[in-house]
Formats: C-alpha cells, sequence, structure tokens
C-alpha cells in the first residue's frame, strides 16, 4: 500500500484530508458489454471541449493494466524504504495499457542515448513521427494513469514545426500539456529543457536528461517564450475532469453501475486524483534515491 506516498502528497500540495482511507487492492471484475455509446454530456465545466463523449468500456485488459500499475508502485515504493533490493519490475507495464492509450507496446533497455540508466523505450502513436522515446518506467507508470479516463500521449509539434514533443491530451489536440513539464515537475514561470543539447535529444524524457529554467533566464539569453505555462498541477486536474466526463457519461447509459464509481475500475474521481499524486510523489522519490545510489557507486 502507498500509504507513505499518500501522506506526503497530502502535505507536500496543502490539501484538505481525505476522509475515507485509499487502498489499492485489485477489485475484480467481468467484462462490460463492449458497446460504445455516444452521449451529450452537458453539465462539465465550459473549460472542458463542448463535444459528445465516447463512453469507454474498461474490460478485463484495462483491469489487468491498472492491476499493473499498481502492482509497480507498491515495488515502487517498498524499494524506497528499503524492503526490496530489487528495482520494480517494469515489465507488466510494457503492454499494459488503458482503451485510449496512443502508446505502441514497449521494451525494457538498459542503455541508450549515451546514458546507463533503467528505461522504457515505446513509439506513440502518429501519422508522421515513428521514432521511439524514452522513459524513466516510474514515471511511465504515471503515464498510463493519465491515460486512464480517455487521456493520451499524443506527439505535438514546436512553435517553429520543428520537433515534436510528448504532451498529454483528452479527446482533442488541445489543451495539451508537455510530458517533459509533467515529468520534471517545471513551475508555470520557466521552461523545461534538455540536458545535452544534441541531435535527437527532444526523443529523451528521463528526468535525468532535463532540467528547468526561468522564463526571465530564458529571456535574457535572447530567446523568446510564454508569459507562463503549464504545470503537473493542471495536467492532473485535467486527468481528474476527463475521469469526471466518463462518470457523466456511464451514469447517462441504462444499467452501468453506480455513478461515483466508474464501472468495471471501481474507482471514484477522489481515488483517481490521490492514485495521481501518489504515482507522482514515488516518481520523485524513485528518481532522487537512484540518482543517489548511481552517485554513491561512481
Amino acid at each position: 500500500m502507498v500509504s507513505t506516498g499518500r501522506r506526503a502528497y497530502r502535505s507536500e500540495a496543502k490539501r484538505k484530508l481525505i476522509r475515507r482511507k485509499f487502498f489499492l487492492t485489485f477489485i475484480p471484475s467481468s467484462p462490460r458489454n463492449p458497446h460504445i455509446k455516444k452521449l451529450r454530456i452537458t453539465t462539465m465545466r465550459k473549460k472542458m471541449p463542448s463535444r459528445p463523449v465516447t463512453t469507454i468500456v474498461y474490460d478485463q485488459s484495462a483491469i489487468d493494466a491498472l492491476a499493473a500499475c499498481k502492482t509497480y508502485l507498491e515495488q515502487a515504493e517498498d524499494y524506497i524504504h528499503d524492503k526490496r533490493n530489487l528495482l520494480p519490475d517494469p515489465t507488466p507495464l510494457l503492454e499494459a495499457r488503458f482503451p485510449t492509450s496512443s502508446i505502441l507496446p514497449g521494451h525494457a533497455i538498459e542503455r541508450t542515448k549515451g546514458l546507463s540508466w533503467p528505461t522504457i523505450s515505446a513509439k506513440i502513436v502518429d501519422a508522421v513521427a515513428k521514432k521511439p522515446r524514452f522513459f524513466d518506467p516510474w514515471y511511465f507508470v504515471v503515464m498510463l494513469l493519465l491515460e486512464l479516463p480517455g487521456g493520451r500521449v499524443i506527439l505535438a509539434k514546436s512553435k517553429n514545426q520543428e520537433y515534436a514533443y510528448a504532451a498529454y491530451a483528452g479527446r482533442t489536440v488541445v489543451p495539451n500539456f508537455y510530458l517533459r513539464r509533467i515529468v520534471v515537475n517545471t513551475p508555470i514561470w520557466a521552461d523545461t529543457k534538455e540536458g545535452k543539447h544534441v541531435d535527437g535529444a527532444h526523443y529523451d524524457y528521463r528526468r535525468v536528461t532535463l532540467h528547468w529554467i526561468s522564463k526571465d533566464a530564458v529571456r535574457k539569453l535572447g530567446r523568446l517564450t510564454r508569459r507562463k505555462s503549464s504545470n503537473r498541477e493542471a495536467a492532473v486536474k485535467f486527468a481528474v475532469e476527463l475521469f469526471k466526463e466518463q462518470l457523466a457519461a456511464h451514469h447517462g447509459g441504462p444499467g452501468l453501475g453506480h455513478p461515483d464509481k466508474l464501472p468495471g475500475l471501481d474507482l471514484t474521481a477522489l481515488d483517481y486524483e490521490e492514485l495521481l499524486w501518489v504515482a507522482l510523489f514515488i516518481a520523485d522519490a524513485m528518481h532522487e534515491k537512484y540518482l543517489r545510489l548511481r552517485a554513491r557507486n561512481a
């Protein structure tokens, strides 16, 4: 159970205490009838796209994907607290996907782009860009969870259309949230940069290769930048809104379960939000611990 991560999240985010406990338990459920129905949701916030919402059917593969994510988080927490000597096993994450995922099956590799580091290599569905991207396993599980409520990872073009950067989005391309900003937890008043400016650096989303720099410093270097940019919290809020859309969509269909929980996965919006923050906290802690161990053994 990710109890330590949960306490740290509440303290760090300065949120109100969540009244009931959240358990990372695997609740079995039979697959639903694979019938997809279009519903127009009118109760969502105005900032969400005003177009029909697709009711997602969470079948056994989705249940298995959630179980794989939870197992990885449990192993990661044990590793952080020295209850486990081996790194958490990323193998179940390589093919674990939720229904709307745009991440193709991945591979676990030990070295790429001049760096020896636990890495998941995976391609993202795109009409043009076909090369794999590289991710820390502990942030890859966060990516998968972000896709759970109908989200997807896309490749969004940079302003000058030179590079395609991985971003988190919903049914539409806009709004989207650059993945590197989510990984590094870049503030709204800063930009994210690659550590090594080499060809193909934009394929690498491992946190050790990235850093953030203030927008004021970027401007002093004579470069253009937005006044402010999205941050990790905005991406999580967006994911929770997608989750609430699914709750409303399922509630609008006959016999699809209790409106407070997502059928099949048996999650409430509160469950899902906390799971995302716990996953992010664990990912940050994994990064810091592995970085220290490498430095100590160098």
